[in-house]
């Protein structure tokens, strides 16, 4: 049988190594240094050149050799220069697309990245890690799904926790930089899964499922709180009770502050509570996350005062030690088209905190057009 074993032409084959090409593309890690990446774009230009004309067959290897030589930090002015007068004349030059894009890309990347070449040439390492003033040439990469996570919260830590089944313990991992799992595991965009390094096998973890997974076992209200530090004997107002104020009250009080915050609304959560419709964030998981944060003690809310009408900002900036503002974004925005001010256009945002406060329009028998087909138009 082993005659009749077909092995496939060789396009086919070198299908299996692009796809295995794209997918270690797609994981590619953030913090890593845009020359190194600009020269493998490069290499692959060279591979694709066909070798009928010089500027394409000898002038991107001669490029090659010196970006190589500007990422080992042994150049100077000059050598910027030359490379530049060189894709000049790659660009100009060459016969076919591949010449012309490989020029045009290393000219692009010029000016993209002249911080960066220019920190090879004065410290002989990426913009980075001569802001590290660190001793090796190379920076040390990041772990992407932490470095994408607007929280930086340790991902590989709490899904670890979360595989010994120790939910309370992925709970509050992820707490030490984000005191809103249960609510975040709902609606996040779960940025961290855009660069995950299962991406080189198959597909990206489903990381945000998991921290649903763990907060579905464990409510976030059982999982324990954090030691907190002795008083400090100072107190600290935030003014607005959102995602960003109560997460300011969150780590205030962990480090012994007392905090009054201040909201106009009868309830906490601000755009959690009042632009997101149930269907999407149920209030009694998000008043999980709520009650924990209020669980540490020493935060007292102040809901429906509003600074300016209950209480003057002088009053409270006076008897505080320090003032925290989280206002946060409630406010919808309006197309810049004509028309878009009138009295039956009504924001996106605007139109959500009317249905959570209960004061929705009576839209029966009339026809309502929706500009957008994303989350909110939905």
């Amino acid at each position: 049988m082993h005659r009749l074993a077909k092995r496939g032409n060789m396009d086919e084959r070198i299908d299996v190594v692009l796809r295995k090409f794209h997918s270690r593309m797609s994981s590619y890690p953030p913090g890593l240094c845009p020359l190194v990446l600009y020269r493998s774009l490069l290499q692959i230009s060279m591979n694709q050149s066909c070798g009928k004309c010089v500027p394409c067959r000898d002038g991107l290897t001669e490029a090659d050799k010196l970006l190589l030589k500007i990422i080992r930090g042994n150049a100077d002015a000059d050598t910027i220069n030359e490379l530049k007068a060189l894709c000049e004349m790659i660009a100009k030059t060459s016969d076919c697309a591949v010449g012309v894009t490989a020029g045009k890309m290393v000219l692009d990347s010029l000016k993209e990245f002249a911080d960066e070449y220019h920190s090879h040439i004065k410290h002989g390492k990426c913009v980075t890690a001569a802001a590290q003033l660190s001793e090796d040439p190379v920076p040390s990469q990041t772990v992407p799904c932490i470095t994408l996570c607007p929280a930086h919260v340790d991902v590989p830590g709490y899904i670890a926790l979360i595989a010994a089944k120790d939910y309370a313990g992925a709970i509050n991992m992820i707490r030490d930089r984000n005191p809103f799992p249960t609510a975040c595991a709902m609606v996040c965009e779960h940025p961290c899964e855009r660069k995950c390094r299962r991406m080189i096998i198959d597909e990206a973890i489903n990381i945000r499922g998991l921290k649903k997974y763990a907060v579905d076992k464990v409510s976030a209200r059982d999982a324990g709180l954090p030691p907190k530090n002795v008083s400090s004997g100072k107190s600290v107002a935030v003014i607005g009770a959102g995602p960003s104020g109560l997460t300011a009250a969150y780590f205030l009080s962990l480090m012994g502050h007392h905090v009054d915050v201040y909201d106009e609304h009868e309830k906490p959560g601000g755009m959690l509570r009042y632009g997101i419709p149930e269907y999407r964030l149920p209030k009694k998981r998000l008043d999980e996350d709520i009650e924990s944060i209020l669980a540490l003690g020493d935060i007292d809310m102040k809901c429906g005062t509003r600074i300016g009408r209950d209480i003057s900002f002088e009053d409270v900036r006076d008897s505080h030690d320090a003032v925290y503002l989280g206002l946060g974004a409630q406010l919808g925005n309006r197309m810049p088209v004509e028309g878009a001010d009138g009295k039956n256009v009504i924001p996106a945002a605007d139109f959500l905190q009317l249905v959570a406060n209960g004061n929705a329009p009576d839209l029966t028998g009339k026809r309502v057009v929706l500009i957008g087909g994303g989350n909110v138009a939905m």
